[in-house]
């Protein structure tokens, strides 16, 4: 008989499903695991387990019962949504000496090192203080320039890149989880000359900073075009001096009564729905994001300037705001003329990152197979 191995992917099920692309990386690599008869996928978590039809809870397992006997013996743990104390990582590997311990890095390494030892955050983070218990290192393809610097960092050369996988579950979700459950919708047309600028503004790789003077260029070259422009996820800005000091001095702000508004986080489904099917994104170093493909998936507009993702969408390079309105125009003009072709466009750029795809299933099968065999 074909032996299966057991694998962890660990999981904080105190975050919401939707706080951000990590939780639902998790959730969808546990899915594609699970489509492989060698292995068996768990979601090894911490909190409290989320009631959601999403989530198995037969394949829950806590990870404080890790270390017990009656623990489910793992091959392989994945360290994804947490990382496993170092003490308990030496623990898991006297007890068991075979096991096999990968920390998948989902962000980029080298701008949150950067910004946690730079800036003062909420939050207390700790760097990791001993690498060497980790087996191999996994990270994600737009990050490979960052190869050099996590091997220094982790003392290791076992940095790998993996496949970049997305599936549209979330999605579908919020949408049969909505008023347009059961309809044909055409997305693109609910609020389709109001702006959505939904970064999260945690570090300076993923901000709505630039996206706001498109909206300044594109105001002061055609104005009146636009409904509004609602900025999500910025509440914390809106308590800052600086940032507040900027917005007083754009025109979109003076000459333009209730146009710009700061909002909530909302999923993306009820962003859509309030506040506007345009969306505008900027990004250095960051350059794939579940939000581009959801956007994508669902044929609304986006702006962006993903150098990886540049045949799709509507792209501008770098910071180059004078592209950016160019596209903002043809948007506007010729956008719900052009849905058929947009989708047609969109559809190779899912398939590509999809979990389903062939390609990335053998990627990640062999990748486990070499590890669980060396």
């Amino acid at each position: 008989m074909k032996k299966i191995s057991n694998i962890g992917i660990t999981i904080n099920f105190d975050k919401n499903l939707y706080s951000n692309g990590l939780q639902q990386n998790v959730v969808i690599l546990n899915d594609l695991l699970n489509q492989f008869d060698e292995f068996r996928s768990f979601f090894l978590y911490e909190g409290k387990i989320i009631d959601s039809d999403l989530i198995d809870k037969n394949l829950c397992f806590p990870y404080k019962e890790l270390l017990n006997d009656s623990a489910i013996q793992f091959d392989l743990i994945i360290m994804m949504g947490f990382t496993i104390n170092e003490e308990i990582i030496s623990l898991a590997k006297k007890k068991q000496p075979k096991i096999k311990f990968v920390l998948l890095q989902c962000g980029n390494q080298f701008v949150e090192n950067m910004s946690f030892a730079l800036s003062e955050n909420d939050i207390s983070y700790s760097p990791l203080s001993n690498s060497l218990l980790i087996d191999q290192f996994w990270t994600l393809p737009h990050y490979e320039k960052n190869l050099s610097f996590m091997k220094t960092y982790f003392k290791n050369d076992n940095v790998v890149l993996v496949p970049y996988i997305w599936d549209s579950l979330f999605i579908d979700y919020q949408i049969n989880n909505s008023i347009y459950k059961s309809k044909d919708k055409n997305f693109s047309l609910i609020n389709n000359r109001s702006i959505l600028i939904m970064e999260p503004n945690l570090f300076f790789s993923k901000n709505c900073i630039l996206p706001l003077f498109i909206i300044e260029a594109f105001e002061q070259k055609f104005p009146n075009l636009i409904d509004t422009c609602n900025v999500l996820c910025a509440s914390k800005l809106a308590k800052n001096d600086y940032f507040i000091k900027l917005i007083l001095q754009m025109d979109i702000y003076m000459k333009r009564k209730n146009f710009l508004k700061i909002q909530n986080r909302t999923i993306f489904i009820d962003a859509i729905h309030k506040f506007g099917s345009i969306l505008i994104s900027h990004q250095q170093d960051n350059a794939l994001n579940y939000l581009y493909l959801e956007a994508l998936y669902l044929n609304i507009p986006l702006l962006h300037n993903s150098e990886i993702i540049s045949k799709y969408g509507y792209y501008y390079p770098d910071n180059d705001i004078d592209s950016a309105v160019k596209q903002l125009r043809k948007i506007l003009k010729s956008h719900s003329n052009n849905l058929n072709e947009y989708k047609e466009n969109c559809d190779l750029v899912l398939n590509k990152y999809s979990s389903r795809n062939l390609k990335n299933k053998l990627d990640y099968k062999n990748l486990l197979k070499n590890l669980l065999d060396s």
